[in-house]
């Protein structure tokens, strides 16, 4: 057979495992993907859009130069926090440049071949990071689970559970059908008018600068140029949000007056007259082109039309959704037929809330995106960039590459662990993730990583090479772009009902038993990691972690016991040795020697001692030699030290097994051949 022919057929049964195993484990991860992508921008407090941009260019970019072929990349959970600070303190329209500029880092790291150092942390700490962003997660989604706000604070999100639960609590009402359509399509319109102005709002700030950056913008001239013909198209997409809210107030109040009237309905009926004069406002300044007043009048209508939906909500009814959504996903996992357990419990858990919410017409708040998924694409702007804060920026960046590229390369090696195929690259991953992060970074979108949860259902499903990570980023492509309006069709707190589990697993209270068999101080700081982040920020409770890691490791080398033990009857004395003999330790194991009888045989136990330097062994020769004046001898088991401490030269000699030093001998003259 030809080398032609050869090859020719490598590449048939190459395409034929494609066609057998990736295709299939590629459909898998793509339904484990979808409602994972949105609920997690959702979270992390940005458009559904940009958590779906971020899973397509996890497949189709980072899947095609991964290090790893097997692991799945994309938005995830570990990041919300992070970048819902981020959007918090700089706004939406900077968390491009920030994701971009972190994945520049990261590229550079992989090419520089750091890949290996991301991983020298200790594993209490990873542990650690991922608990308490667990914790922040199921705290703040369960929040959104009863179509509520997340209150800001980690501390607060869990304090105020209660509040959560009590609203989820509350009677039903049981109204009728055409009473339900009616609130869901007003729930609805006002969803996509809010997402419209959330969108404009971007707009607007890539050409005005961000409130936090208000002062180096006033000295800029980038206010200056702006020409009033640019904010044209702005102002008249502005007046239209207005004239369509003025229809949903109209809508309302007919409703109000065929129905009963309730305290409700008047509350609704205020916070849309509230939203239309907000709203008017903004078109106002957006006409007049003032600069001063542009920015806070978008913040306002936004929040106005918030504040409207919040009055609309139903928060027991969404509690229900939610609640369905978490039973389906543990009855799915537990009582599903084996063959049957390829679809993943979280798919059908939102296909079951959603045929639910649809039947009986739930109002309840649904997933906000726009028919034309490129519309929410967001280009970095001239303007953005130079008003902004780079100093906190770069920072920003810095923490989100930091995490981003630990959870990657952990993920990677928790991957190789499942499957027999070809090993990790940690630096290629590491530069694939960098590109990855720039292209998110490009188009706006959010920072992606390894993903455990994809990487496993892709490596269960039968993956064998990086197409089914490929393919699953065209299906995501494809679905997003030919069937949007499917997702409109979803609740939001069935997404967050995911969220809530999710963050319950990465708590993972498994790993406190494990960390355990490695002592108690592996669990005290995993404990301290997990508590700073919650009350603090997920920055702070990472560097508390490795600092209590790395007091750990200098006690450890710094700590040295002794036990002094003299046999009755006899002149042999025993000093024991544990832990680390070095020079920190020096005074401690003078005061020991000093213990010791004049005359007295003393024997030294190095068995328990993992680690002894120069100036210790120096110290015990020149004790000796004094104690050998009194009479006294030192036997040392020079063969087990040489063992232990230097064995290239107990390769070399076969050293007695016990030496008497004497008292002309130094640290490099014993009885010991060399």
């Amino acid at each position: 057979m030809s080398s032609t022919q050869e090859m020719d057929q490598e590449q048939e049964t190459a395409f034929g495992s494609i066609i057998k195993h990736d295709l299939l484990a590629s459909v898998v991860v793509f339904l484990v993907a979808l409602p994972l992508c949105m609920g997690i921008a959702i979270a992390s407090g940005v458009p559904v859009a940009a958590g779906l941009i971020s899973g397509i260019v996890g497949g189709l970019v980072v899947g095609t130069l991964a290090g790893c072929p097997l692991q799945v990349s994309g938005p995830a959970a570990g990041l919300t926090v992070i970048v819902y600070e981020v959007v918090q303190r700089f706004g939406l329209e900077m968390l491009g440049t920030i994701v971009l500029i972190a994945g520049l880092m990261q590229a550079v790291a992989g090419v520089l071949k750091l890949g290996q150092w991301f991983r020298a942390v200790s594993p209490a700490v990873i542990k650690g990071m991922l608990a308490g962003i667990g914790v922040l997660i199921f705290a703040s989604q369960f929040h959104v689970m009863v179509d509520d706000k997340p209150k800001g604070s980690g501390i607060r999100n869990l304090v105020t559970i209660p509040q959560a639960i009590w609203k989820g609590l509350a009677i039903p009402e049981f109204n009728g059908r055409e009473d339900r359509k009616f609130r869901t399509e007003m729930l609805r319109t006002v969803g996509d008018l809010h997402q419209r102005q959330v969108n404009l709002h971007e707009r607007v700030a890539e050409r005005v600068p961000h409130p936090g950056n208000r002062e180096k913008a006033e000295s800029s001239d980038a206010l200056v140029e702006i020409a009033t013909v640019d904010l044209v198209d702005l102002a008249t997409e502005q007046s239209q949000i207005t004239k369509e809210l003025s229809a949903v107030d109209v809508r309302l109040k007919e409703f109000e007056t065929e129905s009963v009237p309730s305290k409700k309905f008047t509350r609704i009926n205020e916070a849309a007259s509230l939203a239309i004069l907000q709203s008017g406002a903004a078109a106002t300044a957006l006409q007049q082109n003032n600069i001063e007043e542009i920015l806070p009048r978008q913040v306002q209508a936004v929040a106005s039309l918030e504040d409207l939906m919040s009055h609309q909500k139903n928060h027991h009814l969404a509690a229900y959704l939610g609640i369905l959504t978490i039973a389906v996903i543990l009855l799915w996992q537990g009582a599903a037929p084996k063959p049957l357990k390829v679809v993943p419990a979280p798919l059908i858990a939102v296909v079951l809330a959603t045929l639910v919410a649809a039947l009986l017409a739930v109002p309840v708040l649904y997933v906000e995106i726009p028919n034309n998924l490129w519309s929410d694409v967001r280009f970095p702007s001239l303007t953005v960039l130079s008003s902004a804060p780079w100093a906190a920026v770069v920072q920003a960046g810095l923490m989100i590459a930091v995490v981003a590229s630990a959870e990657t390369l952990l993920c990677a090696t928790a991957v190789d662990q499942m499957h027999q195929g070809p090993r990790t690259r940690y630096d290629r991953e590491l530069f694939a993730q960098g590109v990855g992060n720039v292209v998110c970074g490009f188009l706006g979108a959010l920072p992606l990583t390894g993903v455990i949860v994809r990487s496993s259902a892709n490596v269960q499903a039968g993956g064998r090479t990086r197409a089914s990570a490929i393919l699953h980023g065209l299906w995501l492509l494809i679905f997003v772009a030919g069937l949007a309006f499917v997702l409109r069709l979803i609740p939001t707190s069935s997404l967050a009902a995911i969220l809530v589990y999710t963050g319950y697993k990465l708590v993972n209270p498994k790993s406190i038993r494990d960390l355990g068999k490695y002592g108690r101080g592996e669990v005290a700081i995993y404990a301290a990691t997990v508590s700073t982040i919650v009350i603090t920020d997920l920055l702070t409770g990472v560097l508390v972690g490795i600092g209590l890691a790395a007091a750990k490791l200098l006690y450890t080398f710094s700590h040295l016991a002794t036990r002094l033990e003299q046999e009755q009857g006899s002149r042999r004395v025993t000093l024991s040795l544990q832990s680390a003999a070095t020079f920190v330790r020096l005074p401690a194991l003078a005061r020991e020697l000093e213990k010791v009888p004049a005359r007295a045989e003393l024997h030294i136990d190095f068995s328990e001692l993992d680690y002894i330097d120069h100036a210790c062994l120096d110290l015990l020769m020149n004790w000796a030699k004094q104690h050998e004046s009194t009479g006294g001898k030192l036997v040392i088991d020079w063969q087990s030290l040489h063992a232990r401490f230097n064995p290239d030269t107990a390769k070399n000699g076969a050293p007695a097994s016990e030496s008497v030093v004497g008292p002309n001998e130094s640290v490099g003259e014993s009885t010991v051949s060399q």
